[in-house]
């Protein structure tokens, strides 16, 4: 019996460990490559009536390569006063919690605020960019891009699946 309980728990632990494993899967680099390109050039197309710069908060993999993408990148960590100067914040993965907090500062000075964690949107981002099944898809905050007069071009509002 003693033998059973402990397979039986074994068996639990792995299967724990294994689907955690999936759930938590990190982005191989040409995905990553992907989702920074992708951002980058959703920022540079989409008509935002505040002027400034594209500004990341937090880093992740992404955010990285944002950077590389574009020297002239505002780095919020060193300095979120800054936000004021941002047209666009990229939110990094691992900054969820004090994401929430300013959404509502970046929301009120009417900036685009695109993050690729799970419910970013409900928090009160502006989008959520995933991957699809072949494609990238976006969630919107319809209310909150609207608010800021925020409008994507064509290609990503094909993208929109809410």
């Amino acid at each position: 019996m003693s033998y059973i309980k402990t397979l039986l728990s074994t068996t639990l632990l792995f299967l724990l460990l294994a689907t955690s494993n999936v759930a938590a899967r990190s982005l191989d680099s040409d995905e990553v490559f992907s989702f920074g390109g992708f951002i980058n050039d959703l920022v540079s197309t989409a008509q935002i009536l505040k002027h400034g710069s594209f500004c990341v908060f937090g880093s992740d993999e992404i955010s990285k390569v944002l950077f590389n993408l574009d020297k002239n990148i505002i780095d919020l960590d060193r300095d979120l006063t800054k936000y004021e100067t941002c047209k666009a914040i990229y939110i990094a993965q691992g900054t969820e919690k004090i994401a929430r907090n300013e959404l509502v500062k970046f929301n009120k000075s009417k900036i685009l605020t695109i993050a690729v964690f799970d419910d970013f949107t409900e928090i009160g981002g502006v989008v959520r960019v995933e991957m699809g099944r072949r494609n990238f898809e976006l969630t919107v905050n319809s209310k909150a891009m609207k608010e800021a007069g925020i409008k994507l071009n064509s290609l990503a509002t094909s993208l929109i699946v809410n």
